[in-house]
């Protein structure tokens, strides 16, 4: 019986949505789970079958962990500001704002067609003039504090973008020439007035924060590179490797500086009350005609005053980096359409309750400069007083990539993306994420194969045949009850440690003890289903629907408990031990899996035999009948 994956799928996605069931008690009594994705550029060229691989992982942990009694918050939001969006608005004279949302658009309705458990009313978006109003209060106590300063440099400047790009923004090319790291054009060095934050006071102090985060080690060792020069010797000296941050950047589309110049030579702070400072809107986006960044096009925003004195407001912006340092925060802080500011009492009350991120999922390309930039602006908020926590991340896993089906990175030139939707026409989203969490371990880069999605596919058609079909709801056998406590087991580890592929293998064979003897309760099909809801969520339901009559989710329903053998005489696992077809032994509840390999019930019989058998060697035969008896030919 074949499943339709398109009415079942979105009918399920009206459910959850209209009964908000994913929505973070913010405020909770309840233990709390944090689940972050390192949050996307939109793009116009949308999501491909790699994207989704630490989304899928992400939600698995959320709806288990809400399962296990936790208050979850599992959000998504939007790196808007940006180059892309910039280079658009030069090329083509519009606004970055209407491509930027028109590209939100595109991600936000192919992540939902994915079921994935974000809580869309903690949706942020840096370029939201109510989210970098905190962006730039942080500027300014990074100011008052002596850590932002404008300083005469050498910086990298970049004639193909229009704007200086930090060390960290640019590479070094087979020939030796530094060029950017987006488009692999020429770097210039010029001499220039820039703003710059002091990140080398805090060298050590990301150096040492390193030792109790839950992180990889290579990570850990770019950072540790990335920090300090190491001695012949190999050890870290107390040379630093990294410089401080240029943080000024001539474009249009980023924050801009909550700072005036005036005309006596002061710099003048606007306060706090008069955050957030909005973008003016203008018409040209290229640099004016007396070489200023684009800002200078909107004379009327540039030029105030200030107690009688005239100025110029700065007309650089941050760099994208300023709305990714903190928003891991924006999503805690956000209330309604507006966020609380980070000096609110209330906010302290939420970020310590909320942080550390309890599992951080994204790619290693951001293990050195987002991570030691975020730490930075969290150790120096921790320092001001807004929260008392110290790290902003204490998981961290790097998903592997899912590369084409020809073994190469995915991109368009190459003509090898596969693009979510199609899939999720064709094939469902269950299947999509089934298939990427059963591809391999999730830190391996694996290629994309037509036969293994079709694999996954075949296996929920299984699942769907069995339970609206074929299950006999009556008094299971002892080894089918013994075969799902085992499940359950190693899946709630399995889950846990973030072995998805090992966790789908023992579903698998749990379906298959099923399709052998067809009895199972009610009880273990709903709880085996909320085993399975954590990858493939719409299936799910669905089919606890037709098996129960009861229109609900899975969704935050208690973890499944294992299940008492009610029957006495049964209660113990017995294990009778043959040689030749003569009983030598009975064990109860012997260290034996159900499914034992031949090696292992080698093992186990020469262990229990030792005093029939001089060695394994004499061992001809193992026949393992019914999961009861082993009888040993010799």
């Amino acid at each position: 019986m074949s499943f339709k994956h398109l009415e079942i799928e979105k009918k399920w996605k009206i459910f959850w949505k209209v009964n908000n069931i994913y929505k973070t008690n913010i405020d909770t009594n309840k233990k709390t789970f944090y689940a972050l994705d390192m949050f996307p550029y939109p793009s116009g060229a949308g999501l491909h079958v790699g994207h989704p691989k630490g989304y899928t992982a992400t939600d698995i942990v959320s709806r288990f962990k809400k399962a296990k009694g936790y208050e979850v918050l599992h959000p998504i939001g939007w790196d808007a500001f940006g180059l892309p969006a910039e280079q658009y608005a030069i090329q083509t004279g519009n606004s970055p704002i209407d491509f930027t949302n028109k590209n939100i658009e595109v991600f936000r309705k192919q992540l939902n067609s994915l079921g994935f458990s974000f809580d869309w009313d903690r949706e942020i978006n840096t370029t939201d003039p109510e989210y970098f109003k905190n962006t730039q209060w942080i500027f300014a106590q990074l100011y008052k504090k002596g850590l932002a300063e404008i300083m005469e440099v050498e910086a990298n400047w970049s004639p193909s973008l229009n704007t200086v790009l930090a060390n960290e923004e640019i590479l070094e090319d087979v020939n030796g020439n530094f060029v950017d790291e987006r488009n692999g054009m020429p770097i210039e060095k010029r001499k220039m007035k820039q703003w710059v934050l002091k990140i080398t006071k805090y060298a050590q102090k990301l150096f040492d924060g390193l030792e109790d985060l839950d992180w990889p080690e290579s990570v850990k060792k770019l950072q540790k590179n990335w920090l300090y020069k190491k001695n012949k010797d190999g050890k870290y000296s107390n040379i630093m490797h990294i410089r401080d941050w240029i943080f000024a950047r001539q474009r249009y589309w980023g924050e801009p500086f909550p700072i005036i110049h005036l005309e006596n030579g002061e710099t003048y702070l606007i306060p706090e009350t008069e955050y957030p400072i909005k973008l003016p809107k203008i018409k040209k986006y290229k640099f004016t005609q007396d070489g200023e960044p684009a800002l200078g096009n909107s004379k009327e925003w540039v030029n105030v005053q200030v107690n009688g004195i005239k100025g110029k407001r700065d007309l650089n912006t941050m760099p994208q980096w300023a709305g990714s340092n903190w928003y891991y925060m924006g999503y805690i802080l956000k209330d309604g359409k507006g966020y609380l500011s980070l000096d609110d009492p209330k906010a302290k009350e939420r970020l310590n309750k909320w942080l550390p991120v309890d599992l951080y999922i994204g790619g290693q390309e951001h293990a050195v400069l987002h991570l030691i930039y975020s730490r930075f602006w969290h150790i120096f908020l921790n320092e001001i007083g807004i929260t008392d926590i110290k790290e902003p991340f204490q998981k961290l896993y790097n998903q592997g990539m899912i590369l084409g089906s020809d073994g190469l990175k995915m991109s368009k030139s190459k003509g090898n993306v596969i693009n979510p939707n199609e899939i999720v026409k064709e094939f469902g989203a269950d299947t999509l994420r089934i298939y990427e969490m059963f591809m391999g371990s999730l830190d391996d880069n694996k290629s994309w194969s037509s036969k293994g999605l079709q694999s996954s596919r075949n296996w929920l058609e299984r699942v769907y045949k069995f339970f609206t079909n074929i299950a006999i709801y009556e008094n299971p056998t002892d080894n089918i009850i013994w075969s799902y406590n085992e499940m359950l087991e190693e899946v709630e580890k399995l889950y846990e440690s973030l072995k998805f592929n090992v966790a789908i293998s023992k579903m698998m064979i749990f379906i298959n003890s099923l399709y052998k003897e067809s009895s199972l309760t009610k009880e273990m099909a709903v709880g085996f289903l909320q085993v399975l809801s954590c990858i493939s969520p719409h299936i799910a339901d669905e089919i606890h629907l037709l098996i129960t009559g009861k229109n609900k989710t899975l969704y935050g329903m208690k973890w499944p408990s294992k299940i008492k053998i009610l029957n006495k005489k049964n209660k113990d696992r017995i294990i009778v031990l043959q040689t030749n077809g003569k009983v030598r032994y009975e064990l109860i509840n012997p260290k034996l899996s159900l499914q034992p390999t031949q090696n292992e019930l080698k093992d186990f019989a020469f262990l229990n035999l030792k005093s029939f058998l001089s060695s394994k060697k004499e061992i001809k035969k193992i026949i393992f009948i019914k999961k009861t008896i082993i009888n040993v030919v010799i």
